[in-house]
C-alpha cells in the first residue's frame, strides 16, 4: 500500500473542529463510525493512525 495525500479542511462544529475523510479512503482502510484514530504530530506533518482497542 503506498502513501497516499489529500488535503482537507477543517471545520468548526459547535465547540469541536472537525476533519473529514474522504470515503474511499474510510473504505480503504474498513474504518467505522466510532473508531478512534491516534494523531500524532511528527515534524511539520500530521500523520493519523488507527487505534486498537
Amino acid at each position: 500500500m503506498g502513501k497516499r495525500k489529500f488535503d482537507v479542511k477543517l471545520r468548526k462544529v459547535g465547540n469541536s473542529y472537525v476533519v473529514t475523510i474522504p470515503k474511499d479512503t474510510v473504505d480503504r482502510f474498513n474504518l467505522k463510525e466510532g473508531d478512534y484514530l491516534a494523531i500524532n504530530f511528527d515534524s511539520d506533518e500530521i500523520k493519523p493512525s488507527k487505534e486498537l482497542k
